[in-house]
């Protein structure tokens, strides 16, 4: 066999063979339909292994998926990775996952994609799936287990923008009234006043406040039952509450005796669960308040984030503000909501040039 390899034609069925020898010194083979195929793929399998490129030929993408998040086990977030993990175990092995590493196309990607959206996910849900997975395969050439990430071709379905639910100043109110003197009604305010997040509030702790100061300090959050750190260091933070806030939090203090451990505790101590709270504090407050139960606490997040910017409050600020890990998130999902806008940009060029 020559040294650069060879491509002749199999007798049994016709079909065409390169042969060639790896950066280990393995004997290749790589089958075609047609003779200029098979030289192709010679070419392609000669420049691979001078690079140093050694072909995984038993590696599926269920068994890389496994090992790729075993090694982001320790540089994300304990949420991020068990969310990143559930997906691809749910959505991406179930599919794709016992197709080879070095086989896989864009055209099983796309059929991934179509079999997602039969399965009733949202476009959202399969858009954050292809970012992840574009992110392992990635990777996967950086490790030379395949020689071009076949999410570069592929685009994921179209998401159609939602508007928000947003919150009028007096459907805030409404609410607000309507779990006065409730013990969860410190969380009421700090999502919609603060822009808190619902994972924030009921794992806040009575270390984490300080009322001579008037502040909280966001130190963890609350998932699947479990408190862990915040996904990024900028959802650290410490905020200044405002004093309808602080007067709840007062209320709230006077009502526990027992001011040690988390605010919103259970009988046991351990923190209250979110779908516990939607069911029984959440929904309930909804329809007191005459209110649609599509409404989230993120509602009232959003709330917060559009009352601010719309009173002229820098987005950098507000961003901080709301724990985001950059400005540009604050930009992409909150300016079409500032009232009074559409007509800066023609303003501005009149004044220029006028």
């Amino acid at each position: 066999m020559a040294t650069e390899g060879s491509v002749y034609q199999r007798q049994s069925d016709g079909r065409w063979v390169a042969q060639y020898r790896d950066a280990k010194d393995k004997v290749r083979y790589i089958y075609r339909k047609t003779k200029a195929e098979a030289k192709k793929a010679l070419r392609e399998a000669l420049q691979d292994r001078d690079d140093g490129f050694v072909p995984t030929d038993k590696l599926t993408v269920g068994l890389y998926l496994e090992e790729w998040m075993e090694e982001r086990r320790n540089t994300v977030s304990h949420r991020t990775w068990r969310v990143q993990e559930s997906m691809l175990r749910n959505r991406v092995k179930r599919h794709i996952g016992n197709c080879r590493l070095c086989r896989l196309s864009a055209k099983d990607v796309r059929q991934m994609y179509r079999g997602l959206l039969a399965d009733g996910l949202t476009p959202s849900t399969i858009g954050h799936v292809h970012t992840v997975l574009k992110q392992a395969m990635r990777d996967a050439v950086r490790s030379r287990y395949i020689r071009t990430n076949p999410l570069d071709e592929v685009k994921p379905p179209k998401q159609d923008r939602k508007e928000m639910d947003v919150l009028t100043a007096d459907e805030v109110r409404r609410l607000l009234g309507a779990v006065k003197g409730d013990r969860f009604e410190c969380v009421f305010y700090f999502c919609s006043l603060v822009g808190l997040r619902i994972g924030e509030c009921l794992a806040l702790r009575y270390e984490d406040i300080d009322l001579d100061r008037g502040t909280i300090r966001i130190e963890r959050t609350l998932y699947n039952g479990q408190c862990s750190a915040p996904k990024t260091q900028s959802s650290r933070r410490v905020l200044t509450l405002p004093q309808m806030a602080i007067e709840a939090l007062v209320r709230l203090c006077e009502f526990n005796d027992n001011q040690s451990g988390y605010l919103f505790a259970t009988s046991s101590g351990k923190p209250v669960d979110v779908s516990n709270f939607y069911k029984w504090t959440w929904k309930p407050a909804l329809r007191r308040a005459g209110l649609p139960e599509s409404i989230t606490p993120h509602s009232l997040r959003h709330g917060t984030a559009s009352l601010l910017l719309n009173q002229k409050i820098a987005v950098p600020i507000v961003s901080k503000h709301l724990g985001h890990s950059n400005s540009q998130v604050a930009m992409r999902t909150y300016t079409h909501t500032i009232d009074g806008t559409n007509g800066l940009a023609a303003q501005g060029i009149d004044e220029a040039l006028g």
